[in-house]
């Protein structure tokens, strides 16, 4: 048997460090100072380590003396016992077992770890989130692994204050945060720095996804009301190990990856790597993609470290159903199931690619002194060429046409920061004190000539569509700069601990912002199209302003209260098509947040808490008298989240919450007929929770379930026509075994068991007056995976 031991020292030399790793069976112990220990004749265990003091005098004295331990088999704690009446020092160890399997376990999510108690804040640093007056839903690695995700989007379904809007794949997609769109750039981190929203990545590439909601533009510079998602890359372990998976999805998927961490001294290596090819859910739709990453951490010396990231994930989807799209004064149907071939046709498809490589440095100059700085770099190139159902009545009657995507055929981004974290003491006060900068150049380009609105099915029907048995491909050519936007802001904070039991929080951001825009003009039809590219307009902010302060009581230990407000500036967004000033930048506008909570910790294995926010925003669209597109009402979100994660009991795991939303569009003209109507496309009640059952009776045997409940939506600006609620079952099993000494994890899961069909994710006009511009697509039908996984 082999014990790991932590000594606790309570007596006159508090400075003396123990350092105890032996085996059982010894019987020497070698001091640097001369102690006499009386043999005990009962109940104590004869107990040979090495034991070196570090005195806090220069004198070295050596002397071998036999030491008797008194060992205490259900707490496994060992205390040394002194019985001179001088005696000047007591030890009291406590060990528990070696566990050689550590880190494969670790890795391979089988102890079902979801307590989210610490969150990185960017320029604020790692911290617990019971000090902090924020609310944050984390997504561990193990949820990952145990629930079989595919791609690194499917993380956000688990926070129920987030919406999904799919963007051409299943794994590219943006998001609703209480009720607000994000921003391409803004909103989104990969290892804290600025990243692309709608960019896939593989879920092997990824360690975890910690989601700030509602405001944060004092942390992070000028965004959107819409939180912040924050994607943490694999790191290298501190011992190797070698992970081989084997997949297979429905329905024909094989699917192959490989995990593994190299190196035990200052150098270290993660290496992943997937493939999977084949047919998905719906016949004539297929799949293929793979992913590379490389992490390696460098340790320069002991107090300097160098993280490298790099990765490449390539992707193709063929055959999906297409998006719908339905007119203002239409009743968007009863959905029908995605699994039907028809609604999308095996020549469409959509193509991606996307590339980073990240550098960090960081250094501690003390233990109370911290720096450091960091840089991205992003491209994702990606061709588009979908399926458009076009609904023409409450029947089902649709027609379908083929496009190449008008915009977005690629983005990339350069994003930067620079923290310094240092905590000092100012009488009773004790700061956390940060001052960096963080920003991005990101851009946005697009075809110069593109074909839209290729016939497919001129007439077709919900409950029976037609498979075509050919078609042409929409073809895209050129491209150019449609936007660029340049930002980089200035940050500087405090939290003060008064006391035990209050804490205040101040954080400020000053931004610079520069947006430019051009436009196209001109015939864009393939391949002849003539066209003219043209400044259209941008905005410019010098020294944006986001203040956020915070408080937070915590009269105990597990407890806490605490309150924040908060103001922050966002990018304004271009003017619609149709507009009488089409194509034209918004200037920056300004949000703000109310938002008070408390945070519960149950016997420090189930996190517990439970907010109420209201959040204030500028609403853009296209004012019916004027034709002129601007900021023309506010959107009012108020709301109240619960979230829980953890350990309901030592078999029990848990991770989800409820979120209830009132979205109102307020100070809108009355003729706009949007008025005091709730924003559309946003659910008032979401409610997701996942559970893990694995007890120790059923060695190795653990099961799960995810349910999650969206309520009806409305589906248009005017609330006359709304999507049904749905609720939807994922159930899972995993068997974890030893063979050959080797850890082995079998896993099963099918998603949406009763096979509910409903309308994934609205995307409607905002604009009044607008033609045929809602869209809605479908949920994913009964899907199964299984994996087998081996661990060295």
């Amino acid at each position: 048997m082999h014990i790991n031991f932590t000594p606790i020292f309570v007596g006159k030399r508090k400075s003396s460090r123990c350092l105890l790793s032996r085996k059982w069976g010894s019987k020497n112990l070698s001091f640097f100072k001369k102690q006499r220990f009386p043999a005990f004749k009962k109940k104590y265990i004869f107990l040979p380590f090495l034991c070196l003091l570090e005195l806090p005098y220069p004198q070295k004295l050596e002397a071998k003396e036999n030491i008797f331990f008194r060992r205490n088999s259900s707490s496994q704690e060992i205390e040394r016992k002194e019985t001179k009446e001088n005696s000047s020092e007591r030890i009291l160890v406590r060990g528990e077992p070696a566990d050689p399997d550590k880190i494969t376990k670790d890795v391979s999510g089988t102890r079902a770890h979801y307590l989210n108690k610490n969150a990185d804040f960017g320029p604020m640093g790692n911290l617990p989130l019971k000090k902090t007056p924020f609310s944050v839903f984390q997504i561990s690695h193990d949820v990952i692994e145990n629930q079989q995700l595919r791609y690194a989007s499917q993380m956000l379904s688990f926070n129920p204050s987030v919406q999904i809007h799919t963007t051409g794949s299943p794994a590219s997609v943006e998001i609703e945060n209480r009720g607000f769109l994000n921003n391409t750039f803004a909103n989104s981190r990969l290892d804290g720095l600025n990243s692309i929203m709608s960019t896939p990545l593989a879920s092997e590439m990824v360690q975890n996804m910690t989601i700030l909601n509602g405001l944060a533009g004092a942390m992070y510079g000028p965004e959107s009301p819409a939180g912040v998602v924050n994607t943490t890359l694999k790191r290298p372990t501190e011992i190797p190990f070698f992970n081989f998976n084997f997949g297979y999805d429905a329905s024909g998927s094989p699917l192959e990856s490989l995990d593994t961490s190299l190196g035990k001294g200052p150098i270290k290596i993660r290496f992943n790597y997937i493939n999977q090819t084949g047919q998905m859910y719906v016949k004539g739709m297929n799949q293929w993609r793979d992913a590379y990453s490389g992490d390696i951490d460098i340790q320069l010396d002991k107090r300097t470290k160098l993280e490298l990231d790099a990765g490449q994930y390539n992707m193709s989807y063929s055959g999906m159903p297409g998006r719908f799209t339905y007119g203002m004064n239409m009743s968007l149907p009863q959905a029908p199931s995605a699994a039907t071939p028809g609604f999308g046709q095996n020549y469409s498809g959509v193509n991606f690619s996307s590339t980073y490589g990240i550098m960090k440095l960081k250094h501690d100059f003390s233990p109370n002194f911290h720096f450091s700085i960091g840089g991205l770099y992003e491209v994702s190139p990606r061709y588009t060429h979908g399926i458009t159902n076009q609904l023409l009545n409450t029947l089902g009657a649709f027609k379908q046409t083929a496009s190449a995507q008008p915009s977005g055929n690629q983005y990339g981004i350069w994003s930067n920061y620079a923290y310094i974290n240092a905590t000092l003491h100012t009488g009773p006060l004790l700061h956390h004190l940060n001052l960096g900068t963080n920003g991005y150049e990101g851009y946005e380009n697009s075809p110069t000539r593109y074909q839209l609105g290729i016939d497919v099915i001129p007439n077709d029907n919900l409950h029976n569509p037609i498979i075509a048995p050919s078609g042409t491909e929409p073809k895209e050519t050129g491209s150019y700069r449609q936007n660029a936007i340049t930002q980089q802001s200035l940050l500087v904070g405090d939290q003060i601990d008064i006391g035990k039991f209050f804490t205040v929080t101040g954080q400020f951001s000053f931004g610079y912002t520069n947006v430019k825009n051009w436009k196209r003009t001109g015939a864009p039809g393939y391949p002849n199209g003539s066209y003219l590219i043209s400044p259209s307009g941008g905005s410019r902010a010098m020294g944006s302003f986001s203040p956020a302060v915070g408080f937070n009581f915590h009269p105990i230990k597990n407890l806490s209260a605490y309150f924040n407000w908060g103001k922050s500036t966002g990018v304004g967004s271009s003017a619609s098509a149709g507009s009488a000033n089409a194509g034209e930048m918004l200037p920056i506008y300004h949000s703000e947040q109310f938002e008070g909570g408390i945070k519960y910790l149950y016997q420090n294995r189930l996190s517990i808490n439970l907010d109420g926010f209201s959040i204030e925003s500028p609403y853009a669209f296209t004012d019916p008298n004027t034709r002129i597109y601007g900021y023309n009402g506010i959107q009012k979100d108020t709301g109240i989240e619960f979230q829980t994660s953890g350990a309901l009991t030592k078999d029990i795991s848990i991770l989800g919450g409820v979120t209830y939303l009132h979205p109102l569009i307020e100070h809108a003209a009355t003729s706009s007929g949007i008025n005091n109507m709730l924003a559309a496309g946003v659910p008032a009640w979401n409610v997701n929770f996942l559970l893990d059952y694995h007890p120790k009776i059923l060695h190795g045997i653990a099961f799960n379930a995810n349910t999650h409940y969206t309520s009806a939506r409305p589906a248009n600006i005017y609330n006359t026509t709304w999507a049904d609620q749905y609720v939807t079952l994922d159930l899972g099993m995993r068997y974890s075994t030893k063979i050959c000494d080797h850890i082995m994890v079998f896993r099963g899961e099918v998603d949406n068991v009763t096979n509910e069909t409903y309308w994934n994710s609205l995307s409607p006009s905002a604009s009044p007056g607008a033609s045929g511009t809602n869209g809605a697509t479908l949920g994913l039908p009964r899907v199964w995976h299984i994996t087998a996984s081996v661990y060295f």
